[in-house]
């Protein structure tokens, strides 16, 4: 199997670009792959549009087989948010990218 790919995403994580951010994670990471992360640590705002993407991510990754992992780091904006919507649910939540990358070597 080949790496876990990383997406750094920044800036606003809203309506309007949702669709685009969809796309590029669900392109992003093949069927050989063990998976994605997604590091959210640039991210100044994240609305239900945003969050609903990396539900739809992970249920897509689950599909073939594959794990998503979230990076939001301690102290974010975004904390909240993720505890409101139960990410971990569907995702691995960390605190940085290489607690993510780890997680994927434990399970």
């Amino acid at each position: 199997m080949s790496d876990v790919r990383v997406v750094h995403v920044e800036g606003d994580v809203d309506l309007a670009r949702a669709p685009a951010l969809r796309e590029e994670l669900r392109r992003s990471v093949g069927n050989d792959s063990r998976g994605l992360v997604v590091d959210l640590g640039e991210v100044r705002y994240l609305d239900s549009a945003g969050v609903n993407v990396l539900f739809e991510v992970s249920e897509d990754l689950a599909a073939r087989g594959l794990r998503l992992a979230v990076v939001v780091p301690d102290g974010s904006l975004l904390d909240r948010v993720i505890e409101l919507v139960d990410l971990r649910s569907a995702a691995t939540v960390a605190r940085t990218v290489e607690d993510a990358l780890a997680a994927f070597d434990i399970a």
